[in-house]
C-alpha cells in the first residue's frame, strides 16, 4: 500500500485531502458476475459496488485513488459513470475498461465535455483465451 495522499486528485472533500487515497473503487454489474461464477472478494486495495451503491456517502468512506468500471455494461455506460460522479462532485481519476476496438479519441471527448475536471481516460485491454470467468479478488460493497 502506498502512503500518497489525495492533494493531487481530489479537491470534492477538502476534509479528506490528507488521508491516503490507496483504494481502487470498481463499479460494475456485480448481479451478472455472481450469476457467471466470477469471484470478487479478497483483494484490501478493490472495492467493488454496482451503478446504485455509488455515491458522494460512499467515496467519502473509501476515498478511491482510481474509479474503474466497464465501458458498456448490461444496465450502464460509462458516460452514466461519469454523469453520476459529475453530479457529486467528484474531479478524480475514473477509467472504463474494454476489450473492443473502438475510437477511445471520440468517447475520452464525449466524457471530458461533459466535465473537464474528471480525470477520465479509457484503457483498451486484450482478454485471455476463453474460460477468464474469475475477477481478481477483493472485496464488495453494495446496497
Amino acid at each position: 500500500m502506498s502512503s500518497k495522499t489525495n492533494t493531487d486528485h481530489v479537491s470534492w472533500f477538502p476534509e479528506i485531502a490528507d488521508q491516503p487515497a490507496d483504494e481502487t473503487l470498481v463499479v460494475g454489474d456485480l448481479q451478472r458476475w455472481t450469476a457467471e461464477g466470477r469471484t470478487y472478494s479478497g483483494l484490501d486495495e478493490f472495492n467493488f459496488v454496482s451503478i446504485a451503491a455509488l455515491d458522494a456517502v460512499l467515496l467519502a468512506r473509501l476515498n478511491p485513488g482510481i474509479i474503474l468500471s466497464p465501458l458498456v455494461a448490461d444496465e450502464f455506460d460509462a458516460v452514466d459513470i461519469a454523469v453520476k460522479l459529475i453530479s457529486i462532485g467528484f474531479a478524480g481519476k475514473y477509467r472504463a475498461i474494454t476489450d473492443q476496438a473502438l475510437n477511445a479519441t471520440l468517447i475520452r471527448k464525449e466524457i471530458r465535455s461533459l466535465s473537464p475536471a474528471l480525470d477520465f481516460d479509457v484503457l483498451q485491454i486484450s482478454m485471455p483465451p476463453t474460460d477468464a470467468n474469475t475477477l481478481p479478488s477483493h472485496s464488495s460493497i453494495d446496497e
